[in-house]
């Protein structure tokens, strides 16, 4: 019996090319998910490989693996030395608190180290019994057949150009048969000479026509596919405007090419604690292609030392603010190497891991995260110390805390901002493609003819955007532009829907086209809003569906401030309504109230209280005999009186509505909101009324009247303004919508 493999040449080609094989199930990975490096699992493939062709006994590579799959660990997530014992642990204290979490199935709450752990070892298991199965006991046709299927799906229902791949394959597998079949004819044939040689020899015939064949396959003309698109077919759009295949929302750094239906993901991103609602901003982009953006001339610095670095001013100067601190942590499987913060950045810290260094975009005010530094080489014969700089390897930040400010713009100031852009402003943010149609800018002039100042044409066209009713918010049934088509002239004129993405872009290339310098902006939505932590602040949950993408417009000597075009989204940048004109005041954003139906009375409850509230004025004696089953009545009725409070209190706030009709417009909002808390939840205390709209369940629509009175009020109350009639006749129907379609 031999203690010890002897493979031969054969058996170690067998193993390569399965190698090769398994590799190209790896390589789509980093493109259709947010891997970052394949080499570590590469590393792992390879070592179950050569392990398995070297040690005879199955039970004495166990413990072999695992001291690869520990080295590895080390090396991708932990900064201690090798053979200390701080790491080891770490790592077992990790695992441990994590088992319970893995038996429930909730990945996301595990920590990284935890789920790297368990991939790995998962890994290392299919591996060796892939090897046992293709290498050991020749039945390689079905790896074969199983990885060409396995491209094919991804090349035809995924975003992924699989051809090479499925070429590659093609080769690796017949080798492979063709390897494995000669190994095991000559373990069952006597060969005379050298075996080796032999057993090449005898390798050229397959070898030339599998050359043969796949260097005709690929070289040779084809004809177009006779079979419909299968993405098209499946989804219902093989006719009528091309629909993109269907995506998962979610935040991405590729905007080269916006559009396309996508699929609504719950996936919980991150859980942020905050002491200010505010959107999450990830990176701006500046160059508008016709169907996407991208980024122009870049100017970026090296932060070694993130927690020492304090950024001042780098959006927006001149204005009222309030101070953010925020603390991040990322508990589902998505993790970013940008940092996202709230307002304007002064300050990171307490991030992990800890070997963090930034690589700072100083024109988008982007941070990309790498993992620690590299001594860079000399280019020049001046000086004798090597240059440090960030590494080029992207790192995965796991939480970190902010330090922020959030402005409160003044009205006055960005009205009187003027219109003297620096140079290098209106150079970089009025690019557009020659190719944009004229249409786009007309429309633009247009919808801000009454308008005389940027500020007034910004608004303006949110409110065209948001409130006109001509577009429609839509998330599946979004066609994308013809080839050549410019993806805004598309949105404003043919398809009247779409998204955020829609939105912005559409704001954007707008403002541009009549000479206000925006960019475009993409992060997330602040989130849904769970709890309180002891010291007050605001935990949210931030989900995939929380992606989100803005407008941030350029002031004179005020820098970037952002707006919202996407009706179903409300900014939380909070406006100082300080401007004292006898002017008209910028009109903020008006519902659509245009084709409204019978409204919805939802299941006649409160038409029932309605039609039961007038009294009978037939009057009637009532006998002694009856005083008992009288009071018992009462009883009764006060029972029930009791049990539907709720009800009454709607009904009776509803006639108090009506009867105060004149009165200010205050008085009524109060009492809509004093139905709202009967008929859905009590606002806390210390809640402000647009927290309180935020947090409330109700559909769209209601919410965003509600938002829209909420602004309304905040603007009578702070602004000492008066209502223009527009504003109180369009107010008072928005009431009166909301008191018939309340329900309790």
């Amino acid at each position: 019996m031999r203690v010890w493999k002897r493979p031969n040449l054969l058996e170690w080609v067998s193993a390569l090319l399965l190698f090769l094989m398994l590799r190209e199930w790896l390589i789509p990975l980093q493109e259709l998910t947010d891997t970052g490096i394949l080499w570590p699992f590469l590393v792992i493939a390879a070592s179950v490989l050569i392990i398995d062709q070297l040690v005879p006994y199955r039970w004495l590579t166990l413990p072999v693996k695992l001291l690869v799959i520990l080295v590895l660990l080390h090396t991708t997530l932990f900064d201690n030395p090798l053979f200390g014992t701080e790491w080891l642990k770490e790592l077992s204290a990790q695992i441990l608190r994590d088992i319970p979490l893995a038996f429930h199935q909730d990945w996301g709450s595990m920590s990284p180290v935890s789920r790297n752990a368990l991939f790995d070892l998962l890994l290392m298991i299919l591996l060796s019994m892939i090897t046992y199965l293709v290498l050991e006991q020749r039945q390689g046709l079905w790896f074969v057949v199983l990885t060409e299927l396995y491209l094919a799906v991804l090349d035809t229902f995924l975003p992924y150009e699989g051809d090479g791949g499925i070429i590659r394959t093609l080769i690796y597998g017949f080798l492979l048969l063709a390897v494995s079949h000669m190994t095991t004819m000559t373990k069952h044939a006597t060969l005379a000479g050298n075996r080796s040689w032999i057993a090449l020899r005898t390798l050229i015939a397959p070898i030339l026509i599998i050359a043969v064949s796949v260097g005709i396959a690929y070289s040779a003309p084809k004809k177009d596919a006779s079979w419909p698109d299968p993405i098209a077919f499946f989804t219902g759009q093989s006719q009528g405007a091309p629909v993109g295949a269907m995506k998962k929302v979610g935040y991405d750094n590729n905007d080269e090419r916006l559009g396309g239906p996508f699929m609504q993901d719950d996936t919980l991103v991150f859980r942020g604690i905050t002491n200010e609602e505010s959107y999450w901003r990830g990176d701006a982009k500046d160059l508008y292609t016709g169907v996407g953006w991208e980024k122009g001339i870049r100017e970026y610095e090296s932060i070694l030392d993130p927690e020492k670095y304090e950024w001042k001013d780098e959006l927006f100067t001149g204005f009222e603010t309030k101070k953010v601190n925020a603390s991040l942590e990322f508990k589902g499987p998505q993790q970013f190497a940008t940092i996202f913060y709230p307002g304007q950045l002064n300050k990171v810290s307490n991030y992990r891991p800890p070997n963090a260094t930034v690589v700072y975009d100083k024109m988008n005010q982007q941070l990309e995260v790498r993992a620690g530094q590299i001594k860079l080489l000399q280019t020049t014969n001046n000086g004798k110390q090597p240059v440090t700089g960030p590494n080029t390897l992207l790192l995965k930040l796991n939480q970190y805390q902010i330090e922020a400010e959030a402005p409160i713009v003044s009205e006055k100031a960005v009205t009187e901002a003027g219109t003297r852009y620096p140079k290098e402003i209106t150079d970089r943010y009025l690019q557009l493609p020659a190719s944009l149609p004229p249409r786009v800018k007309e429309l633009a002039e247009s919808v801000t003819k009454n308008a005389k100042t940027p500020y007034e044409k910004v608004r303006a066209i949110e409110n065209y955007l948001r409130s006109s009713g001509k577009y429609k918010y839509e998330t599946k049934d979004v066609p994308v532009p013809q080839d050549g088509q410019d993806f805004v002239d598309h949105f404003l004129f043919d398809s009247y829907r779409g998204y955020c993405d829609h939105f912005s872009t559409a704001m954007a290339v707008m403002l541009r086209s009549i000479d206000i310098p925006t960019r475009w902006v993409k992060g997330f939505a602040p989130g849904e809003r769970v709890g309180q932590d002891d010291q007050g602040n605001q935990i949210m949950e931030v989900r995939n569906k929380d992606a989100h993408s803005w407008v941030e417009v350029y002031f004179p000597n005020h820098g970037w401030v952002p707006f919202e075009a996407t009706s179903t989204f409300m900014s939380p940048v909070r406006f100082k309504y300080d401007l004292q004109t006898s002017q008209p005041q910028v009109p903020i954003p008006l519902p659509d109230l245009g084709n409204v139906t019978t409204p919805d009375r939802g299941d006649g409850r409160l038409d029932d209280l309605e039609e039961g509230g007038a009294a009978s004025g037939r009057g009637f004696s009532i006998p002694w005999q009856v005083n008992a089953g009288i009071v018992a009545l009462l009883a009764v009725g006060g029972f029930m009186a009791w049990k539907r409070r709720q009800d009454l209190n709607v009904w009776w706030l509803r006639r108090q509505m009506k009867n105060e009709r004149s009165t200010e417009y205050n008085v009524r909002y109060n009492l809509l909101i004093r139905m709202m808390e009967s008929v859905y939840t009590r606002r806390q205390k210390g809640e402000t009324l647009r927290e309180y709209v935020g947090r409330i369940s109700i559909p769209g629509d209601k919410r965003q009247d509600l938002r829209y009175l909420t602004e309304l009020y905040e603007r009578v109350i702070y602004g000492y303004k008066d209502m223009e009639q527009k504003a109180r006749t369009v107010a008072e129907q928005l009431i009166e919508r909301l008191i018939r379609q309340l329900k309790p």
